[in-house]
């Protein structure tokens, strides 16, 4: 967790992040996703504290505290654009929660498994928690989209607010500006740093308004 304000009025924090992302070359901006039966998810099997396999080539098999759950494919297992595959992309020891890449014909996303409870909670290819852990952002790649789709939820898995990872316009066609680093202020909302056309970047947050829906203020459409 970083501190990267310098008042208490304006406090805001990186958060906690558990994800299935490799970087590419040691990019930021490049990367690919942990896929099964690869090194990198056998590496990750083993810091499962509680133990994790395969136990088919299509069912994955995660422990929790008191008990397994099993992720099984779904037929047909070679078409890229169908069926279902999962992929274990580890666990977070401070969040208690294991993360699982779920890739399907619509959606690139995961899930996460409480190791406390077993609960299985909405997840994404990566999940930024609030420091107080109240809240999660999850991160989605819709087949097809220009851009991911990004979900708040809190802790129980109860969506909050669903929108995409920028800013568009009005219309909802065109892309006005880029979020290129998230974080969360002191008072548990979202602050992103906006990319606009021409290198200027603003901060926004994601406010909750009076009629209870959430926007990005300030407005930067205009």
């Amino acid at each position: 967790m970083v501190l990267l304000a310098t008042s208490a009025a304006a406090q805001s924090h990186d958060g906690l992040v558990i994800g299935c992302i490799i970087p590419r070359n040691n990019s930021t901006e490049l990367y690919d996703l942990v896929r099964p039966m690869t090194a990198q998810e056998n590496a990750r099997l083993r810091v499962a504290p509680h133990g994790a396999r395969r136990i088919g080539k299509h069912q994955l098999e995660v422990a929790w505290n008191d008990g397994k759950r099993v992720f099984a494919d779904k037929p047909p297992y070679d078409e890229p654009l169908d069926g279902v595959s999962w992929a274990y992309c580890g666990y977070d020891a401070k969040l208690g929660v294991h993360l699982v890449l779920k890739r399907n014909e619509a959606v690139l996303t995961g899930a996460l498994l409480d190791d406390r409870t077993g609960a299985l909670l909405p997840g994404g290819q990566r999940v930024l928690f609030s420091p107080d852990q109240k809240y999660y952002l999850a991160y989605e790649q819709p087949d097809g989209q220009d851009g991911e789709t990004i979900k708040l939820y809190e802790r129980n898995g109860e969506l909050v607010w669903t929108g995409y990872n920028g800013i568009l316009s009005s219309d909802g066609i065109t892309v006005v500006a880029e979020f290129k680093k998230m974080r969360w202020d002191n008072q548990d909302r979202l602050q992103a740093l906006a990319h606009l056309d021409g290198g200027k970047t603003v901060t926004v947050t994601l406010t909750q308004q009076s009629d209870g829906k959430r926007e990005w203020f300030p407005d930067i459409r205009r």
